[in-house]
């Protein structure tokens, strides 16, 4: 069997069978067309592991991929994005995993990697943008160094997509971990004046000193979450800001929040018990009076972010 008709075996969907006869072929035999064609059969396999959730094989392969990739003809880029897709899959089903370490393929992606595209009829973010938000996503955990790493990525995608929800919310996380506050604060009510989300919100709050200012941004938080079992954390976090200056508002929330816990059969935290506790046989305020605070919050957090 020849090379061509191993690419004719992947063409007819025989995927195993191509992988296996390329590789007997590239353990005594090494050259162009050879090492091209071991590439994208390994990656066929590992599309098939990744998907089977074979996270043990999965990683072999990824690791064989980018062993493969500096004796494979690449002017088109494609493997290289075959390398940075693979990447992503396993970040998304494997905790932990070592994704800086792909940062030289991330440098060397093309304009064409940073158009955004549509499929099923939904708009999807480029495959650069897609690596950002997977690089960043636990930004607020992360230390210089990792920030400084992935600098110069995050000011490609900044310059790609300036109003990106997701590449002004990591500047803004940036700014915390530098501790520029005032600029994190900027940042985030720039973002709120065309996106309403709840975590938006909820982050905001945080970098807030205002007791008040808090509450109704918390207020907001609720509000604009559209999926329940996601509230209940803000639900919380104003009955802990209203524990003392607004007991009864507080037991509401709280009751809201143990609520949607109990609904959802998520897990009650220690610390929300002892809350619990502390509120016990204070009557809860009704919905209708806990609207109130709703509709006033509105009103401040919009003079708020202008």
């Amino acid at each position: 069997m020849e090379v061509r008709d191993i690419f004719a075996l992947r063409k007819e969907g025989k995927l195993e069978e191509a992988y296996e006869a390329i590789s007997r072929i590239y353990a005594v035999h090494r050259g162009p067309h050879t090492n091209l064609c071991m590439f994208w059969c390994t990656n066929d396999i590992l599309k098939l592991r990744l998907g089977m959730r074979k996270v043990e094989e999965a990683r072999r392969l990824l690791y064989q991929l980018v062993k493969l990739y500096p004796q494979t003809e690449d002017r088109l880029m494609q493997g290289n994005r075959a390398i940075i897709s693979a990447a992503l899959k396993m970040d998304r089903i494997v905790e932990n995993f070592n994704l800086i370490y792909f940062m030289p393929y991330f440098n060397r992606m093309t304009d064409a990697d940073w158009q955004p595209y549509v499929y099923n009829g939904h708009p999807v973010p480029s495959l650069g943008q897609q690596v950002v938000n997977h690089l960043l996503r636990d930004l607020p955990n992360r230390d210089a160094e990792y920030i400084n790493q992935i600098a110069d990525l995050f000011r490609v995608a900044m310059r790609k997509s300036p109003y990106y929800v997701e590449n002004l919310r990591h500047l803004a996380q940036m700014h915390t971990l530098l501790g520029q506050t005032d600029k994190a604060v900027d940042v985030y009510k720039k973002v709120l004046r065309r996106h309403h989300e709840s975590y938006l919100y909820a982050e905001l709050a945080k970098l807030l000193p205002d007791t008040n200012m808090k509450i109704a941004l918390y207020c907001q938080a609720v509000v604009h979450q559209r999926r329940e079992g996601f509230a209940a954390k803000y639900h919380r976090e104003l009955a802990l800001l209203m524990q003392d200056s607004n007991p009864r508002r507080a037991a509401y929330e709280l009751q809201q929040c143990l609520r949607i816990r109990q609904n959802k059969g998520q897990h009650v935290s220690a610390y929300t018990l002892r809350l619990q506790e502390k509120l016990k046989g204070i009557e809860p305020v009704t919905a209708d009076d806990e609207q109130t605070l709703y509709e006033h919050a509105e009103a401040v957090v919009k003079e708020l972010i202008g």
